[in-house]
């Protein structure tokens, strides 16, 4: 009896011995970075803080290999310092441009940069903000033009205000949403505007403004934030 167990026991620490030797692999070694890029600009998307756009990539040499994703940034760029060295297949997606096709990419030991080019479903442009009085109550009013890139109808727009420049779709403190439920035209002036009752004075606030194209998984397409100045553009 004592024979066996020391067999069991034997057998244990080869198990455990074998399956070290299994995992000592390399660590991650190669860093990748970049942007999402309009391809007729070549200025990066801005995206939301939160359910934004991503990338998704499957590193190659696997029977059965598994898709990963890697989060675009608010600014619109992307960081993984923790990938290895290898050949992979990418794609941006769910995001708030047209889909464009894979791109194989290998990654070699060490920094590497690529920049997607993509076409934005909209772009916001022509931003004005001024004071104004209605019914008494004083108003935000955002002035803006929508630069859309496909035939599809705008379902909404928005302006959303935050005490951060992350500000977004889910992360603000007040928000107006409007439906649109057309296309519109590049010099059509839109107007979206928010109580100046929901801002506490002395405080600093940054906006944005957002289109969402009537498209499956889109998402919205934003100004780069824009800070509030008290000076220019009193508040409460």
């Amino acid at each position: 009896m004592r024979a066996l167990n020391i067999l069991y026991i034997a057998a244990g620490f080869l198990l455990i011995f074998s399956s070290c030797e299994l995992l000592n692999y390399d660590g991650p070694d190669a860093q990748f970075h970049g942007a999402i890029v309009d391809e007729e600009t070549g200025d990066t998307i801005p995206q939301d803080i939160i359910d934004g756009s991503v990338i998704d990539f499957i590193e190659q040499g696997f029977k059965v290999p598994a898709t990963q994703v890697l989060i675009i940034k608010v600014d619109g760029t992307f960081r993984d310092n923790l990938m290895f060295s290898a050949d992979y297949k990418m794609l941006p997606a769910r995001g708030n441009f047209i889909t464009p096709d894979t791109v194989n990419i290998t990654l070699a030991p060490g920094d590497n940069t690529y920049d997607f080019q993509v076409r934005p479903y909209s772009r916001i442009k022509d931003v004005q903000l001024e004071i104004a009085e209605q019914g008494g109550d004083n108003y935000l009013l955002a002035k803006f033009k929508i630069d859309q890139l496909t035939d599809d109808p705008v379902k909404s727009i928005m302006l959303a205000v935050d005490k951060n420049p992350n500000v977004g779709r889910r992360f603000n403190e007040a928000f107006f949403e409007r439906p649109v439920g057309s296309v519109v035209g590049p010099e059509e002036e839109q107007l979206l505007w928010i109580l100046l009752s929901r801002f506490t004075e002395g405080d600093e606030y940054y906006i944005r403004i957002g289109a969402l194209i009537d498209i499956p998984e889109a998402k919205y397409n934003w100004n780069n934030a824009i800070k509030l100045d008290p000076n220019t553009l009193p508040l409460p």
